[in-house]
């Protein structure tokens, strides 16, 4: 049986930990007011989760309360608080282990709506021959399958170029392959490779 001690450390390690299983239409809805309706955002710095593998959704929201991902400073774009600031380590370390399960299911489910955004053509054809060559073993079929990856086809540019300069600092986790190649690429061969990713708005 515990002590009164051992009962307020209990009580005050289970109050500190992740909220539990929270209800999914306020969790949708929280996600939602960032990342756009059904996880279709329409924020150019914001990613476009809808139909995303669920396991890299959990993952990245375990990363988020890692700190293994760079917690940009934001706020709100809609509901009810909107303009509040935040960021996407705050939001994560208020999920359960439930929670996450049960958003990364639901928005895994959505359909995936590119980005209508400009890109360069010639860049775009010289950053399919540089994904076909470094990129297809993980981001399968041009980057449109979501499966050891993210998919990559038709997600903002601005998102993409932002997350990728964190990659070689070592503020993005990712796996060591990817890290190497990233490093490895020059300033030209990112954006062509954001310009065939941009490319594929259908």
């Amino acid at each position: 049986m515990l002590t009164a001690k051992e009962g307020l450390i209990a009580l005050m390690l289970f109050l500190s930990g992740p909220a539990v299983a929270a209800d999914l239409d306020a969790l949708k809805a929280n996600c939602d007011s960032c990342h756009g309706p059904l996880g279709v955002s329409a924020d150019s710095k914001i990613p476009i989760i809808a139909g995303q593998a669920p396991e890299f959704i959990a993952k990245s929201l375990r990363g988020f309360q890692m700190w293994d991902r760079p917690c940009i400073k934001g706020t709100y774009k809609t509901g009810p608080n909107a303009g509040t600031k935040t960021d996407m380590c705050k939001v994560a370390n208020k999920l359960s282990d439930e929670d996450i399960t049960a958003v990364s299911n639901w928005y895994a489910g959505q359909v995936f709506i590119p980005a209508t955004q400009e890109f360069d053509a010639t860049l775009a054809t010289a950053g399919q021959a540089l994904h076909e060559k470094d990129c297809q073993k993980c981001h399968e079929q041009g980057g449109m399958l979501a499966g050891r990856g993210p998919r990559l086809a038709g997600q903002w540019t601005p998102y993409l170029s932002a997350t990728v300069k964190y990659v070689p600092t070592g503020e993005h986790l990712c796996p060591p392959m990817m890290e190497r190649k990233i490093a490895g690429f020059s300033k030209e061969q990112i954006a062509q490779l954001l310009n065939f990713y941009a490319s594929q708005q259908n």
